[in-house]
């Protein structure tokens, strides 16, 4: 009988970074998925909502995975820590004559960055939120693959993901796409400096439209609100200029509008 991770609980006095760290333990512990096959088909075109329905169902079969399927993983399993912005970061490293890709989820919790994941190397995959910049994060990645002899050619960063796991939204797989050939190592640095400066200005903003059903609900029903309702200036405006020839057709709409609601 083969042991099926559980998907981690957490008190809600549960710190972030211990929150990410046991997400990051249950990723872990499903393991890296060697066999070639993919187990669970993963379009980036989906919706956001479609593709926490597959998260879900990620957690129920409990098979090995891979590296995108980790960060489809992590947002579903981090979609209620509010306070915590997640984003996307790609890579694409040549070694041996042969390019490869892998995808991270990238964090950034209190203004310090780290990432979730999963890799067949340890020092690509986890980074605690401790890094002061994104650029610092990005950089400690670079020099993970410098150490396993790959040379980082580009990198691709995300927008932040939004917390609402019902959304028709789709994930911003590459809003800055970073070509180490065509740039130097200071504009490098300033790049992924504006990206993480996008980012917190479309927090400031919103990380998505409010929900327009909430904000009608706020309009129509507060009982704060000074505006008076369509129904009330109507009548305060019949008040106002009182017509001998309206009030008959007034008392002949009430009969029907009385027999339509007996009728009802």
């Amino acid at each position: 009988q083969i042991p099926i991770p559980s998907v981690p609980a957490f008190q809600p006095s549960t710190p972030i970074p211990e929150r990410l760290e046991a997400v990051q333990r249950y990723i872990r512990e499903l393991q890296y998925n060697h066999t070639g096959t993919q187990f669970f088909e993963i379009k980036k075109s989906r919706p956001l909502t479609g593709l926490m329905d597959l998260a879900k169902e990620m957690t129920k079969e409990a098979l090995p995975i891979k590296c995108l399927e980790a960060v489809i993983l992590g947002i579903y399993l981090t979609n209620n820590m509010t306070t915590l912005d997640r984003f996307p970061i790609s890579f694409k490293t040549h070694f041996s004559g042969n390019y490869f890709r892998h995808i991270v989820l990238g964090v950034n919790f209190g203004g310090r960055y780290g990432a979730l994941g999963i890799s067949r190397r340890e020092e690509l995959m986890y980074k605690a939120p401790v890094f002061r910049t994104l650029s610092e994060l990005i950089f400690d990645f670079e020099e993970a693959y410098r150490r396993c002899w790959h040379t980082l050619k580009k990198v691709k960063l995300g927008h932040c993901v939004s917390h609402d796991p019902h959304s028709v939204e789709q994930i911003e797989w590459k809003h800055s796409i970073l070509d180490l050939d065509k740039l130097t190592r200071e504009d490098f640095r300033k790049e992924l400096e504006r990206h993480a400066r996008d980012m917190r200005l479309k927090i400031g903003k919103g990380t998505g439209p409010p929900s327009p059903t909430k904000d009608r609900k706020k309009d129509v029903s507060s009982p704060q609100r000074g505006q008076a309702s369509p129904h009330r200036r109507k009548n305060s405006r019949g008040d106002r200029r009182p017509s001998g020839e309206k009030k008959p057709a007034d008392s002949k709409a009430m009969p029907d509008l009385n027999g339509y609601q007996i009728r009802v």
